[in-house]
């Protein structure tokens, strides 16, 4: 009997989960329907973009984007949460998605449901793994019950922050997540295949690159002596290069902007107001003469000021300022003002407890008995017990010494844990012993621990909270939208925009800035908003936009370019530092050859006629990659060294950054026989870096290939 058919023989869930996407499939069917009798659009028939003629909805973009925010609100609710990052981000995804499972029909690829069952239960991906022993190891049993019967681990689910609804929702979006997943693997892998197998050739002259050195002596005449206003590069000289190699220089549609800035900002009005506010509360709290009067003020403020109240938190989560100031506190006492960044703060402990949830903070060396015996594994704890003891660092310890991978680097620390929540002996000696106290071996299932308690505590603070921020007050933000308009209004209506943004640099600290040019999946100013615009109008239009992290920004399209040949102006300053480093080569090309000549008959020292700015360097075991000390990409230099004979002088070599004059010492021929005898193991060391390579470079390919129309920001009809 298969997998899949013994879940659902297990799970009446599986047919709960059948039946909700019958219905949702048939609402969706029934509300695209009367969407169609209506004429409107609706979430089903728009789109946010159309992938080679495949649609991604704004009802699929739009559950995708709340799923997501949802998972990462369960996994830190106090995260602050950027919707825009996320919202690209789902957009990327699903773009990826649409094409991969394109790539995948026409190499004939399918993932079948077995497949999907098979990985949820045996190798589930990280963010479903709650089937964990205490080290946060995979424990497959408790995945199998986790997925099949739900119901009887309530406990464990919600001590990870999650219900058995949440959970049963997870479970719902894993079909997806995990068919694109294996959809990956097997593209990947098929393309692996294709683009990995080396020829016996090229492996040969990896081999013979790889297992070849020379040692050397040279000498190395940079163009650096010369300085650029030396030599002449003519316009003539330029554009005759650039008409030569036309063909290097293409480019993808690109667009320019220029752009000012109006920060959203406080103003100093705003600033005032907060500080005035502040010193009311203050005012107000000193002037109640009882502890009872000014948790009377602070009560009748809280609305007033939009406080916030908290439930009980452990010490260990606050911040260590708030925790240190309701330490001093008896319940229903003040506390403030304090300050932090940009804000003010009054705290009321409302009540302390302790004893019902202790936690405690530890750091461990595990000496794990696998490839050992029990007591060998148990002496070896014993011994670094004895060193801790003496008085080494623990933390070096752990890092030189544990076997656990997710503490040791971390010098063991292991953080903040509950009672209950580790294995039961490493539980009892952490809640057993006192705080600072080091004890062990303790022998777990994994092996023996030495333990550090670094801290216990069982306190716990409910409390309320009132924040003045320094905010941007209404009035500020009209005054910024006000300015923001005008000066577009004057760009619009033919003012440079550099005299536009002059005239407001003093009060908004607005100054004309200017993109590079950017692609269409560059967002430019972080705002893909603002990319889509450049791209759908003309150069000389404006537009007034409100972008994250910037403020309103008014911006003009300075410049544009289309597919094709990048014009001269693009590339000229490349074009002439080529030609100047080629026109420096041209004026030493004289002396380099008068000291190849003195070294073939002195040596190399001597030929530099006692110019010590002339350097002269020995360099053991050099490679044929064009790397010398000081140089790189010197490869006519590197090549010349396994090609002359050991023990004679070259002539001068034209390298790249210089002339150069080399003698052969010593060097070492890879052994070609051997390679010969045996490739397998350069061809599969040659398969596996080609291979590491090979989806992304391919994948990046159809991506710059595919048809993408992003309609997010387009108006829909």
């Amino acid at each position: 009997m298969g997998a899949i058919t013994r879940i659902r023989q297990i799970s009446p869930y599986f047919l709960a989960v059948i039946a909700t996407l019958f219905i949702v499939f048939m609402v969706v069917q029934d509300s695209s329907c009367t969407s169609l009798r209506n004429n409107r659009p609706s979430a089903e028939s728009m789109s946010v973009a159309v992938v080679n003629g495949e649609a991604i909805t704004m009802a699929d973009f739009e559950a995708r984007v709340k799923d997501f925010i949802e998972a990462q609100r369960q996994q830190n609710p106090n995260q602050e949460i950027d919707d825009e990052i996320i919202r690209q981000q789902v957009f990327d995804d699903m773009v990826s998605e649409v094409l991969r499972r394109q790539e995948a029909a026409k190499m004939g690829i399918v993932v079948t449901p077995q497949q999907i069952i098979d990985v949820l239960i045996t190798n589930p991906p990280n963010q479903f793994q709650f089937g964990k022993d205490s080290l946060g190891r995979f424990d497959p049993q408790m995945q199998w019950t986790l997925v099949t019967q739900p119901e009887t681990v309530k406990d464990l689910l919600e001590r990870n922050g999650l219900s058995l609804e949440r959970w049963k929702s997870i479970l719902l979006q894993t079909e997806d997540y995990l068919r694109s997943q294996l959809l990956q693997q097997a593209i990947s892998s098929a393309v692996g295949s294709v683009l990995s197998t080396p020829s016996l050739s090229a492996a040969k002259v990896d081999y013979v690159r790889e297992n070849s050195t020379a040692d050397i002596e040279y000498l190395a005449l940079s163009t650096n002596r010369i300085a650029d206003n030396d030599v002449k590069v003519s316009d003539a000289d330029i554009q005759a290069y650039y008409d030569k190699n036309k063909e290097y220089y293409t480019q993808r549609p690109a667009r320019e902007i220029k752009y000012i800035i109006f920060p959203m900002m406080p103003s100093k009005d705003d600033t005032i107001n907060a500080q005035k506010k502040s010193i009311k509360l203050s005012e107000a709290l000193s002037a109640a003469s009882t502890p009872s009067g000014r948790d009377s003020v602070f009560s009748a403020q809280m609305s007033a000021l939009r406080g916030t109240e908290s439930e009980f938190t452990p010490v260990s989560e606050l911040d260590p300022n708030v925790a240190t100031a309701l330490g001093s506190l008896a319940p229903r006492e003040v506390f403030g003002p304090l300050n932090g960044p940009g804000s003010i703060s009054y705290y009321r402990l409302d009540e302390r407890r302790e004893g019902v949830n202790p936690v405690a903070r530890a750091s461990h060396i595990l000496i794990s008995t696998e490839g050992m015996s029990k007591d060998s594994a148990k002496a070896e704890a014993q011994s670094i017990l004895a060193r801790v003891k003496k008085g080494e660092d623990f933390a070096e310890l752990a890092r030189k010494y544990s076997k656990d991978p997710g503490s040791a680097q971390q010098g063991g620390d292991l953080n903040y844990f509950g009672k209950g929540r580790m294995v039961p002996a490493f539980d009892s000696a952490v809640f057993g012993a006192s705080e600072g106290a080091i004890v062990g071996p303790v022998e777990t299932q994994f092996g023996y621990h030495i333990i550090k308690v670094v801290e216990k505590t069982s306190i716990e603070y409910k409390y309320s909270t009132i924040t003045l921020k320094t905010s941007i007050s209404s009035a500020t933000k009209r005054s910024i939208a006000s300015a923001a308009q005008q000066a577009l209004d004057a760009i619009t209506g033919g003012e440079q925009i550099e005299a536009v943004a002059a005239k407001y640099k003093d009060k908004f600290y607005a100054a004309v800035q200017q993109s590079p040019l950017f692609g269409r999946e560059t967002p430019v100013l972080q705002s893909r908003e603002l990319t889509a615009w450049a791209f759908d109008n003309e150069v000389g239009t404006a537009v007034r936009r409100d972008v994250k992290y910037y403020g309103t920004v008014v911006a003009q399209i300075s410049d544009m370019r289309e597919a094709g040949v990048k014009p001269l102006k693009d590339v000229r300053e490349r074009i002439l530092r080529v030609l100047t480093e080629q026109a420096k080569l041209a004026k030493l090309e004289a002396q380099a050859k008068q000291i190849a000549s003195a070294a073939v008959a002195s040596g190399l020292s001597s030929a530099r006629g006692g110019d010590s700015t002339i350097p002269y360097q020995t360099q053991v075991g050099v490679r044929n990659n064009g790397m010398l000390t000081g140089f790189g990409g010197e490869y006519a230099v590197t090549a010349k060294a396994f090609a002359l004979p050991v023990g004679q002088t070259s002539g001068a070599i034209k390298g790249e950054r210089g002339w150069f004059v080399i003698k052969v010492i010593n060097r070492t021929d890879a052994d070609v026989a051997a390679f010969m005898k045996d490739p397998t193991p350069s061809l599969q060391s040659a398969s596996s870096k080609l291979r590491s390579n090979a989806f992304g470079m391919w994948f990046q390919k159809v991506r710059e290939n595919a048809q993408i129309e992003d309609k997010r920001f387009a108006p829909q009809s």
